[in-house]
């Protein structure tokens, strides 16, 4: 009997964390992403509704005249697809589709491979902003609020979990 329980519980235990490592991709893309900007910028707020014209090519440039560009990760990565999906409004596989169309006249969305580069790319290009984990955020950037709120408020628009 106490060898049947055991293996009862070994079974669970195997199964608990097979369920949890094939969970873990859907974890990964509920990140909390903040929107940054070079830390001498005079924007403070961008409304969820601008931001997402800017994005689409819609709006091209922000309101003082600086041409608008979005530096992010791999629009591919599930990390992403959240905030993409949000900004853009299209689900996976038209995301490709709709950058390359965005990009066409003008390189309105540059895509990085690390936190580095997006932080080097939003000090260096006039009116960039870009979309980087709340947890990588550092003294080189500033952080905008979206509709008023910052990352952890409620009710935050790119609020990923």
């Amino acid at each position: 009997m106490k060898d049947f329980r055991s293996r009862r519980l070994l079974q669970l235990a195997v199964l608990v964390g097979l369920l949890f490592c094939s969970a873990a991709p859907l974890f990964s893309a509920l990140k909390n992403w903040a929107v940054v900007t070079s830390a001498g910028s005079k924007l403070q707020d961008v409304p969820i509704a601008d931001l997402a014209k800017l994005c689409k090519g819609t709006q091209k440039k922000w309101p003082d005249g600086k041409p608008f560009t979005l530096v992010i990760h791999d629009p591919d990565s599930a990390d992403m697809r959240y905030a993409i999906e949000k900004l853009f409004g299209v689900e996976g596989a038209n995301v490709k589709a709709l950058l390359a169309k965005v990009n066409e006249t003008r390189k309105v969305v540059v895509i990085v491979d690390s936190d580095e580069e997006l932080f080097h790319a939003v000090q260096a290009i006039p009116g960039a902003i870009g979309l980087v984990d709340v947890y990588s955020i550092n003294s080189a950037v500033k952080v905008l609020r979206v509709d008023g709120k910052l990352p952890f408020d409620a009710g935050y628009e790119l609020k990923g979990n």
